[in-house]
This record gives structure tokens, sequence and C-alpha cells, in this order.
């Protein structure tokens, strides 16, 4: 089975569970899956496994803490550890799947604004590929950070006692520089590379374009699974 098929297994395998064992499970289940490093498929594979196990366990009415324990974040680390790591040619080309995608997105975006922009202030519509190209790799950094970092954020706060105030400060904190930091460091970076008219209706166009081959190439070859 592929990835999407072992989630909506999984998902269907979890309605069985009761509501304490769920609540463990869950907890588990975020941890193992917002480890980055380790192979996507090995780790839906694994969570199935605990799952079925735990499954099996309920029925002679054991429960969760009594299967793995009363310290379920040691027992994740230590299954991660045997988890193999994600190739890095599988990484490489999953992650710039991800970035074409996110630039196809940025282009529709910034398209749909620069054509209301123009019509609205007259402004002009002239883009310039090296900036624009700067400024792609720019926004794609700084989401890869903060997805690193939530994710991370997760897996410290799941087994610790939630402190609401702080962890609405720290999102807040982050999605605010996050912004900025998308919407002024390209408008600093001067402009450079040929020039295009009606930049906002080709953003717009390749955009589109793009995303719809993106969509064609991951139902042909299943790249994200």
């Amino acid at each position: 089975m592929n990835v999407k098929e072992l989630i909506q297994l999984n998902n269907q395998k979890r309605k069985h569970l009761t509501k304490e064992n769920e609540e463990y499970y869950d907890n588990m289940l975020v941890y193992i899956r917002t480890s980055i490093s380790v192979s996507e498929q090995q780790s839906e594979e694994l969570l199935l496994e605990l799952l079925e196990h735990l499954l099996d366990a309920q029925k002679e009415g054991k429960s969760a803490k009594g299967v793995f324990g009363e310290d379920p974040a040691a027992y994740c680390k230590e299954m991660i550890k045997q988890l193999p790591k994600e190739p890095s040619k599988s990484a490489a080309f999953f992650i710039g799947f991800l970035l074409l995608q996110l630039a196809g997105i940025f282009a529709v975006i910034n398209g749909i604004g620069d054509i209301i922009i123009h019509y609205v202030k007259d402004r002009d519509q002239t883009i310039y590929i090296g900036t624009a190209i700067v400024s792609f790799f720019i926004i794609a950094a700084i989401i890869s950070l903060d997805v690193i970092l939530i994710f991370k954020w997760l897996q410290n706060s799941i087994y610790k006692a939630a402190n609401k105030i702080k962890d609405f400060f720290l999102l807040f904190s982050l999605s605010t520089i996050s912004l900025l930091g998308i919407f002024f460091l390209p408008k600093w970076i001067p402009s450079f590379g040929y020039p295009i008219e009606s930049g906002g209706f080709v953003y717009l166009i390749v955009g589109i374009v793009l995303l719809i081959c993106l969509k064609a190439a991951d139902r042909k070859y299943h790249i994200t699974k």
C-alpha cells in the first residue's frame, strides 16, 4: 500500500479505539508523523502496526498505557530511531516538487494581485526574471523554515503541559515575522534580469499552467504518494 492508502486505513481502524486509547494513540501518531527526517512510507507502516497491536490488546481489556508504557515520548523516540531515513534523492525530488507547487501558487496569487492593483492604480506591470526568481527562493526558504519549526514545536508540546499564552505568543511571533519577511524582503531586491511587460497576466498564466502540469504529474507518478 502507498502512503495515502495507509493513512486511509489507519483513519478507519482508529474509529474502533476507546476514547482513552484513541487520545493516547493520537499523540503518538502526531509525534511520529512530525519526524520529517524519516521515511514517510515506513512511518505510516509503523503507525498502522502499532494501531493493530493496540486494537488486539484492547480486545483483551488492555489500555494503551499498559501496552506502550507510561512514557510514550521515549517509546516513540525509540521507534523512530529504528526507522530508515528518507533517501536523499527521494527527499530532494519531493521537496523540489513542493517548491514548484509553491511557485505556482505564488505566481497565481501575485498575478491576481498585480492585475487588480494595475487597474486600481495604473501601476507598471513589468517584472524582472532575476528579481522574481530570487523573491521566490526567499519566500520558499521562509515557509520551509516555518514548517520545520512548527513540526518541532508540535513534537515538543505533545507530552508537555500546555501553556496557551506562551503557545499563542510563539505562533503569533512566528507568523508575524514570516509575513513581514515574505512581504518586505522581496521589495528590497533590486530589479535585474530580463524584463517582461504585463507581468500580472504572465504570472497568472504561468502559475495556472504549472499547477495543472504538476497535478497531472502527481496523479500519474504518485509523487506525493
